[in-house]
């Protein structure tokens, strides 16, 4: 399983609704394609407020690639996986030519 947190600027949140209207709605034959292309059994993403009134999202993935997804994904040269991850990195602030964090450690 993976999981991360991902920041979510206010200005971006209209557009991130958006787009999990896109994952869920006209795209979702799509999204679950890439799922099982990634060996993702659960893609799960989570809004949750910030005292200080901002956003993250927390994003759970299930499956033997749950551990992996992101850097397959940027990896990859599918059409989907290289919208999917755009969005990823434009919604998010994450700059793709950056080192990823490392990875989070299970403390419980």
């Amino acid at each position: 399983m993976g999981a991360m947190v991902a920041p979510l600027p206010e200005a971006n949140l209209a557009a991130w609704e958006s787009w999990m209207g896109e994952l869920n709605g006209s795209r979702k034959a799509e999204f679950d394609d890439m799922n099982q292309r990634h060996s993702i059994t659960d893609h799960r993403a989570y809004l949750q407020a910030t005292p200080d009134g901002g956003h993250v999202v927390v994003v759970i993935t299930d499956g033997a690639g749950g551990d992996n997804l992101v850097p397959t994904l940027a990896a990859s040269d599918n059409e989907f996986d290289k919208w999917f991850i755009k969005n990823v990195f434009e919604l998010h602030g994450v700059d793709p030519s950056s080192p990823p964090p490392p990875a989070a450690e299970r403390r419980l």
